[in-house]
This record gives structure tokens, sequence and C-alpha cells, in this order.
């Protein structure tokens, strides 16, 4: 037996796929963790703040005049968050334009946080470290960084390997890496519930398909597990996430055959995961009426919108947002053109091919995925548009988008192959993997001359006017790795034919 076979072998094994994958994940993460400055990401201050004060008990702070801003108390070096991102919105500036500390004077100060009014759960998985250094605020920022990548990419992994145990064929891995674009590797680095919420969407989807699936499982419990925590943690991530629980309900339901789900639910474990999955996603919505979190986002430009306007407005301009392939930093660090480039391609064949075989229940079900894509966004954007403006960004669809493309891996049998054409299809699918792994490590290291004001890729390497801890290359290097390891892993566990829904399985076995 040679190695590749070998490799192969071990990775048909559920735990050392999930771990391999996971690991990573986890490793291309920790580089944007370290490579982003701090309060680098998307409205990263008020979730720094807003972690630290719900693991000090503040799970929603003093009102201000503001109705979305709360006033809470955190340490000092916690509240200079808001003094760090000089570079935001300005891309010709380096990231070096901070002049304020990251070191407090030991002392509780009030700060501001346009977060204060939702759901705390994140925050308390991920604000805990600023307990265990809350004078020193970069400690307390890259700690809470790594926890919520470590959470994140285990979410992510989850998901993908429910795919694989369910669809173990090249087409999987295709989709595997079409779901997981740059954007959202960017998103776990970061202090945001954006990358929890999808990462657990995809995590309770991808088990929710396995779980069900007509191929016979060896082991329930861990599917069961790992619905009833996915579904337990996404209506806690955002104050829309309940509507991601209802949009997977619905996207299983069209697909699976009611009998299926029924023989489930009956018995006494699905059953428990059920009602932990709705009293989770009913305390969800209970604390976002509470709050009125959803009615209290700001001010933002468009509000004198008509709802129709604003709803044809979203379908014209946001259906296919950069946001969900990659806009970094503060969204004003576009992907480079090759990775925008390379993932619609991408995208566009993973789609297209599970519309093109599918009949009955599978078309259906996949049409209800895109709809979530496509009309989800604009309804939502319309009934805000005149308390709130257009507020809509592209990474907020990140967790529909990457139901529906868990719905297509789900659903699509691609014939297997022999011969020439097998020994075509292993070449385009390396292919393909190394235009993605290119994609991901050009990604960082765009964002990183942007971090730099602009600079070129040899001043970035040589003469970087700002540097993450350890250097620029480190981390570039590591990003490398981890998405190597993924890649590779995914490929290898991707070699056996899976079954379609409604066929008869036969005697040979999926395992868990």
């Amino acid at each position: 037996m040679n190695l590749p076979e070998r490799l192969s072998r071990i990775f048909t094994r559920p735990l050392a796929t999930f771990f391999a994958i996971w690991l990573g994940l986890f490793l291309a993460a920790t580089a944007w963790a370290f490579s982003t400055p701090l309060s680098g990401g998307p409205d990263e201050p008020a979730h720094i703040v807003k972690a630290a004060s719900v693991v000090r008990g503040q799970f929603l702070g003093d009102q201000t005049d503001e109705g979305a801003v709360r006033m809470v108390t955190v340490p000092e070096s916690i509240a200079l968050a808001h003094s760090w991102p000089c570079f935001a919105f300005h891309p010709e500036l380096a990231a070096s334009c901070v002049t304020g500390d990251y070191i407090g004077t030991g002392k509780s100060v009030q700060a501001p946080t346009s977060a204060g009014l939702y759901n705390p759960v994140f925050y308390l998985l991920v604000g805990w470290p600023s307990l265990l250094v809350p004078d020193n605020g970069a400690a307390a920022v890259y700690g809470m960084r790594l926890v919520g990548a470590f959470f994140t990419t285990g979410f992510l992994a989850v998901g993908v390997l429910a795919l694989t145990r369910l669809r173990a064929s090249r087409f999987t891995a295709l989709g595997a890496a079409a779901a997981i674009t740059p954007m959202v590797l960017f998103l776990t680095a970061v202090v945001n519930p954006n990358a929890v919420e999808v990462a657990a969407a995809l995590a309770l989807i991808g088990s929710l398909f396995r779980l069900l699936s007509p191929e016979p499982l060896t082991r329930r419990w861990p599917w069961l597990f790992a619905v009833a925590v996915s579904g337990a943690l996404l209506p806690q991530a955002r104050g829309l996430s309940p509507l991601w629980v209802v949009l997977i309900a619905a996207i299983v339901l069209t697909v699976v055959p009611w009998a299926t789900v029924i023989r489930e639910v009956r018995r006494p474990a699905g059953a428990a995961t059920v009602a932990i999955v709705a009293v989770a996603s009913l305390c969800g919505v209970a604390w976002t009426l509470y709050t009125g979190s959803l009615g209290s986002l700001g001010s933002f430009p468009g509000a004198d919108n008509t709802p129709f306007r604003a709803f044809v407005n979203m379908l014209s301009d946001y259906i296919f947002s950069e946001g969900i392939i990659g806009n970094f930093g503060w969204l004003d660090t576009p992907a480079p053109g090759f990775v925008y480039l390379t993932w619609s391609l991408l995208i566009g064949a993973v789609i297209v091919t599970g519309l093109s075989s599918a009949r009955g229940r599978a078309l259906a079900g996949q049409l209800v995925a895109a709809a979530g894509v496509v009309l989800l966004p604009a309804v939502v954007q319309a009934a805000s548009i005149s308390t709130s403006g257009y507020i809509w960004q592209g990474r907020y669809a990140l967790a529909a988008y990457v139901c529906l493309i868990a719905t297509v891996v789900a659903v699509t049998r691609v014939p297997a192959l022999d011969g020439a054409l097998r020994s075509w299809a292993d070449r385009a699918v390396w292919i393909v993997a190394s235009a993605v792994v290119i994609g991901y490590v050009w990604s960082i290291v765009e964002t990183l001359r942007r971090n730099q004001g602009g600079v070129s890729v040899i001043d970035l390497l040589l003469r970087p006017e700002w540097s993450p801890p350890g250097g620029v290359v480190i981390w570039i290097i590591l990003e490398a790795i981890g998405v190597v390891i993924a890649a590779f892993v995914l490929i290898r566990a991707t070699e056996r034919p899976g079954l379609p829904y409604g066929a008869v399985p036969s005697a040979a076995t999926n395992g868990g």
C-alpha cells in the first residue's frame, strides 16, 4: 500500500478527518487573528467591550441617548479599544497610526458599546480571557480572538465532516471550499458573533442531513449531539439568527421525506434534541424582543426609501455582494481579483451542477435554500428601511449562503468515474485546490499590504511599516500550512460514493 492509499484509509475515519480539518482551519484562523490589527475587524471595538462587560456580569449596561449604544464598566485597557482603529475606512493609512496604549492602569472605566443589546451567549464564550489579563488590552483581545477561532473552526469542521460522511465525492470537496470563503475564515479570527452564526449554521444543517440520510449510521449520538449544540448556539448568535434556524428547518423538511423525520423525532434522543433546539430558539427570540435590538440598529442612509424600493434595490445590488467572498478589515479591503474570480467560478460550478442534476425534493430543497440567500435579506432590509436605513452587509447573508452550498452538496450525486475520466477529475480537483489555497494566502497577503498603507509585496516582506506580533512572514506561512492541511485532508477524505435521498441503502455502510 503506497502513501496516498494509506492517507486515504486514515481519512476515512471520522475522528481523524474531523481533527485534521479542525487543525488546518484553526491554524489558518490563528494567522488571521494575529495578522489583523487590534480592533481591525468590522465593529470589533464594540464587540470587545461587550465581551469584557458580559463576563463581568453586565449583560445590558446603561441606557444612553442613542438607543443602540449602551455604557458599560470595563477595565481601562479594554475601553481603549475604541481608540485603536485609526486606520478604519482609510486604506492609505497603515495600522502604525495607532497612538493609544494597550496597557491600562488597573482601574475600571465607563465605555460605550453599540453591541450592548446583543444576546450575551457569544460574548460569554469569548470574553473570559479579559478576566485573566485585565490590564493588558492586546493580550485580552488576542485571547478573545483565539477562543472564538477555536470554537468557530470546530463548528466548521463538524459541518464539513458531516458532508464528507454523506457525500464522499470530489464534488463534496469542491462544495466545502465554496462554502468556507476567505471572508468566513477572516471572520472566525476577529471578535464578532457573525462568525459563530455562520459556523453553527453549517454544522447544524450538515449534521441534520447526515442524521436523516438514507445511509445507515453505526453511531447516531455524535450527530444528535452536534445538532443539539449547534442548534442551541445558532439562535443566540445575533438578532436575526433564529431566522436561519427556521430556514434550515424548511430546507431539511423539503429535502428529507417526512416519514424519515417523524421516525427520528419519535426516538427519545431525537425528541430531546428537537426540544433543545426549539427552547434555545425561543430564548433567542425572547431576548431580541425583550431588548428590541433589531429596532435599535442605528441610523444609516436610505431611511426615506419605501420598503418596496428597498426590496428591489437589495435584489439588484446585494445578491452577489463581495462580502460573501471577501471584504476584509472594516469592509475597506476588497479581496484580490483572483479570489473573486476563483470563488465565483467555484460557486457557480457547484450550484449549476446541483440545480441541473436535481429532481423532486432535491430540486425543491435547493430552491428553498436559494430563496434564503436571495429573498430573505431583501425582505429583512425592506422591513427595517424606515427605522434604520440601508444597514445590510454581504456578510450578514453568510449563514444562508453556507446552507445553500451544504444543501447542494447533500442532494447532488455525481456519478462515479473510472479510468481516464477519473484520472482527469482527480487532476482537476488538485488544480482547483491549488487555486483555492493560493486564494486564501493571497487574501491575507493583500490584507497585510493594506495594513501597511498599500505598500508593495517587497516592502511588506522586507520593510513593513507596521508588523503584527512575530512579524509578517510567519503568519503568511502559517496561513499556507493551515489551508494546505485542510485541503489535503478534505480531498483524501472524499473518495467514497454516497446515495441520493430516497435511494435504498446498500449493505455497505458509511459509518459515523
